[in-house]
């Protein structure tokens, strides 16, 4: 899922926190934190343009600076909006921790602002960016810092996204045993996930330890026997196919086969399990199997599906009159990565047949106007690299000065 979807999913409203209360643990020092500047309401100009799509239209521009100081506004009684507070919050946040050269340090910085200082109540998803944040950085302790001081302040619940990055920072720390009792925990707070148990099963499998690996599968057996068929299927499918990238890392290829050939059409033709198979063919090399997945997949895929492809798309021709628009922006970056500029163009310009007047947050956003500049210019097209950037700039005008009549 998206972290713009996550966020919209876990959009909650902003709640003034009582003054007494036990500030968020950041792993580190407050004094010590990047300082952000003052903000003011003068801050922004007098169009009647709300902040949450101010914000997010300096993200989509991938102006996090501008970003930055516009968010900080949102905690102001003067710009608060309870359902947009939070959104605003995350959405910048969120922006820091994937941007391109990582800015954890100004995420941990705005999450003190927002929810320590300003005493804003966050959601799940705030305290996950986080999590996953210190988790990203090998500072695991920290991670697990903030998840314990959610459980004893108790106004937040912990769902599995969070056990799944607190589980994967232990695994990748090769911290086994504090992993499996973190997963024990969770089965007895939530609905014990499948997911939280592959990332063990794996963890032990990248370690040579199938023993263990097979004992993890039997525990989870044990508390999700109540999974109906579908789901409980879909897990064991899950699992198998972390068994079958074990045995082709072991040399044993019949093993491997063996088990994909067990695969049924149902479970692997949904991105969740299609893309865990066709990442380990491509992995393995296995361009004839990874082909004919895709083709089944294609219809049905996301932007990882193109993602795990990208590096055979220069050997073959995609059928991409039956891609999901979805995808259309990884897609284009691939293709573009590929020399294959004039296919890319064809999307880039079926994307704009989707622009509405009043919703000008569809259609390229800047990343992709960047790889078909980049395309263009690789393969000498250096007036339609010109035109591309024409559009950029009147694109990037309409998002800024768009106005609606008092």
């Amino acid at each position: 899922m998206s972290l713009l979807r996550r966020i919209v999913r876990n959009s909650t409203k902003a709640v003034p926190v009582a003054k007494a209360f036990k500030p968020y643990p950041l792993g580190r020092d407050p004094s010590s934190l990047l300082k952000l500047d003052p903000v003011s309401i003068t801050d922004i100009d007098g169009r009647p343009i709300s902040l949450r799509y101010r914000v997010t239209a300096m993200i989509e521009l991938c102006n996090l600076d501008k970003a930055s100081k516009l968010s900080r506004l949102a905690v102001l009684d003067e710009l608060r909006v309870d359902s947009d507070t939070v959104f605003i919050c995350n959405s910048v946040i969120g922006a820091m921790c994937s941007a391109r050269l990582r800015r954890y340090d100004e995420a941990i910085s705005l999450f003190n602002y927002f929810f320590n200082e300003s005493q804003t109540l966050p959601n799940m998803l705030s305290c996950n960016l986080i999590i996953k944040a210190h988790c990203d950085q090998r500072c695991v302790d920290h991670a697990l810092e903030l998840y314990r001081h959610i459980l004893l302040d108790g106004r937040l619940v912990p769902g599995i996204e969070t056990y799944m990055i607190l589980t994967k920072g232990l695994v990748d720390a090769k911290r086994f045993d504090e992993a499996c009792e973190l997963a024990k925990s969770m089965s007895m707070r939530c609905s014990s996930s499948f997911m939280v148990y592959d990332i063990l099963i794996r963890g032990f499998l990248d370690i040579g330890n199938l023993v263990k690996a097979r004992q993890i599968l039997e525990e989870w057996k044990r508390l999700d026997s109540k999974l109906v068929r579908r789901e409980y299927h879909d897990a064991i499918t899950i699992f198998n196919v972390s068994f079958m990238k074990f045995f082709f890392k072991q040399g044993k290829d019949e093993e491997a086969m063996e088990i994909l050939s067990t695969l049924e059409d149902a479970q692997v033709l949904k991105p969740i399990v299609g893309n865990r198979v066709l990442k380990v063919l491509v992995e393995q090399g296995r361009k004839t199997e990874a082909w004919e997945l895709f083709g089944e997949l294609i219809e049905i895929c996301d932007s990882e599906t193109v993602d795990i492809m990208s590096e055979y798309f220069s050997e073959k021709t995609v059928p991409l009159e039956r891609l999901r628009k979805t995808c259309y922006r990884t897609m284009i970056a691939c293709l573009c990565e590929n020399g294959k500029v004039s296919e890319a163009e064809k999307l880039f310009a079926e994307m704009f047949t989707d622009v509405d007047g009043e919703d000008l947050l569809v259609g390229p956003d800047l990343p992709t106007f960047r790889a078909m500049i980049n395309g263009y210019v690789q393969v000498g097209r250096v007036d339609d690299a010109i035109k591309t950037l024409n559009k950029l700039r009147i694109s990037n005008i309409r998002k800024l000065a768009i106005h609606r009549d008092p």
